[in-house]
């Protein structure tokens, strides 16, 4: 058993001076400032574009990237989050509409995966002057893994395939564009709804392979598949036939799987079991949801493979009809469920949580066809489901 710090804190003001509060933080920390400022890698040569990118697709952050660089001395160019925004984790993820839900409300639920020493370990409520306010995890303190915003509006998102990064054993990026954690904050900071949200990512540059998630209180969800640049969509609706989603690491709409059509044993072991769980109850609700993310694999999302960069970092659950979100650090019951609402300001807090650390499951890893485990596609979509291959 190994103890971590889980951090809660509330972010307001202009993106400059959000940017400067999380500059003091770090400063007060050399460790952290080893983590965020890179003395090797830097984007020199393609900083002017980059910078463009994020100013056309995410207004607002190089203003945040620039106070947090004034804080602590540096250019912008060096800090890592640009280094590996400019371009993922295992995680599983389910939404549920009013129609599969007890009290009739919309629900997401995701877990998390990854290694302990390479998360912020950090929930922040965010208000940037001019956008929505939005509650959700850090990836870099500047980026975002999921969230809920003021609207009701939810973005969750598990990586699809092999994750896409300018690590040597990552897969490298097919198109220009921007990882996930960009993506998950521009959308919630800047879209009230699920329409929104999707009139954003269809322009978007996406470089990262991912199942983003996207749900809103009126009860309309969406997965959008993303792999190579190329985007499709499944949309549910309240009162349509299929009335939830579910994303594990693999291709899930069948048009897609052509493009990778093989996935990790692990991958469609969660997927079945969540296909599973979801089909044998017609009233869920946020304890089942909860209790389901906590339960070990094979039978339920809890991983403690951490050396494998597959151990449960957050077990989350969002109530979108009341604005609630309840986080769970490490999977595990005695770390209990933290909970928040959206219209409440968050109290500065450092927390000891417990991370569980086994020996990785010998057939993990093992690879297996995706054939027979894959959504059809939904109504709705990017302009009528045309392919945008060049994002």
């Amino acid at each position: 058993m190994k103890q971590v710090s889980a951090n809660f804190f509330e972010l307001k003001g202009t993106n400059y001076e959000i940017g400067k509060q999380l500059g003091y933080m770090v400063l007060e920390n050399p460790y952290l400032k080893e983590i965020f400022i890179s003395s090797s890698n830097t984007v020199e040569k393609d900083k002017k574009y980059i910078f463009e990118l994020f100013d056309k697709y995410c207004p607002g952050l190089n203003e945040e990237l620039q106070g947090f660089a004034d804080i602590l001395g540096t250019d912008r160019s060096r800090l890592v989050f640009v280094y590996l925004t400019y371009l993922a984790p295992a995680c599983s993820q389910m939404v549920v509409l009013p129609g599969k839900a007890k009290n009739r409300h919309v629900l997401l639920a995701r877990n998390y995966d990854y290694s302990e020493q390479t998360d912020d370990f950090c929930l922040s409520k965010t208000t940037v002057t001019g956008k929505y306010s939005h509650i959700g995890t850090n990836i870099m303190q500047f980026g975002r893994g999921e969230g809920m915003n003021e609207c009701g509006l939810v973005v969750s998102q598990s990586s699809c395939g092999r994750p896409v990064n300018n690590y040597p054993t990552g897969k490298q990026p097919k198109v220009v564009g921007l990882q996930f954690w960009a993506i998950v904050r521009t959308l919630l900071e800047n879209c009230k709804n699920v329409k929104e949200a999707l009139d954003s990512l269809s322009d978007m540059p996406t470089a990262c392979n991912i199942n983003l998630m996207v749900a809103d209180k009126h009860g309309e969800a969406v997965l959008v598949e993303i792999m190579d640049g190329r985007k499709e969509v499944k949309l549910v609706k309240e009162n349509t036939d299929a009335d939830y989603l579910i994303a594990t690491n693999h291709i899930h709409i069948s048009s897609m799987v052509n493009m990778e059509s093989y996935a990790m044993k692990n991958s469609i072991i969660r997927y079945r079991c969540l296909k599973e769980w979801i089909t044998q109850n017609s009233d869920v609700d946020e304890q089942k949801l909860k209790e389901l993310l906590l339960t070990p694999y094979p039978d339920g999302l809890m991983l403690p493979f951490y050396e494998d960069y597959f151990g449960t970092i957050k077990s989350i659950v969002f109530n979108l009809t009341l604005g609630k979100i309840d986080i769970c650090w490490g999977g595990l019951e005695t770390n209990r469920w933290h909970s928040f609402n959206i219209g409440d300001s968050i109290e500065s807090k450092t927390c000891l949580q417990n991370i569980n650390k086994q020996p990785t499951a010998t057939d993990f890893f093992d690879i297996e066809p995706i054939e027979g485990w894959q959504e059809n596609s939904g109504i709705g979509g990017f302009r009528n489901h045309k392919e945008d291959k060049n994002v």
